[in-house]
């Protein structure tokens, strides 16, 4: 395990409004508040979204968009960098009319439908993701 120690510098709250992307909007506040690393919570409700599982067999993600209500029930992941450019890790529990729960990897289309209630945690590092050929994926380098 590799692991290291930072400090919380602030913590920056956004609402997203109807028909906006939450990761293009994530992005904009990452940008807008030159953030350098930090950890996201989300809550709130989306129209479209797109859900991946990563096969690890095949080093890919499978991806599948669906056009269906859904509550926002948990939205937590990390902001990094890759070459200078923010990269936003986003996993996702979503709540169906049926009650039922979906989740996995978040990727965009990410429509919000009613509100996207964002909560950034900065940190005082910069988190760097780099290419790991074992999976074909950018992994944080600590």
């Amino acid at each position: 395990m590799k692991s290291l120690e930072t400090k919380v510098t602030r913590v920056i709250v956004g609402k997203i409004e109807p028909g906006e992307d939450l990761i293009d909007s994530i992005i904009e506040l990452v940008k807008n508040f030159d953030i350098k690393s930090g950890f996201i919570k989300c809550i709130g409700a989306l129209k479209t979204f797109t859900i991946g599982f990563y096969i690890i067999d095949s080093k890919e993600y499978k991806m599948e968009t669906f056009n269906e209500y859904v509550e926002l029930i948990s939205c937590i992941g990390n902001i990094a960098y890759k070459d200078g450019e923010p990269i936003i890790h986003l996993h996702v529990s979503l709540g169906k009319s049926d009650y039922s729960v979906i989740g996995g990897h978040l990727s965009k289309p990410s429509i919000v439908s009613v509100t996207g209630e964002v909560s950034i945690i900065e940190i005082d590092q910069e988190l760097i993701r780099i290419d790991d050929p074992e999976f074909n994926l950018s992994l944080l380098s600590i």
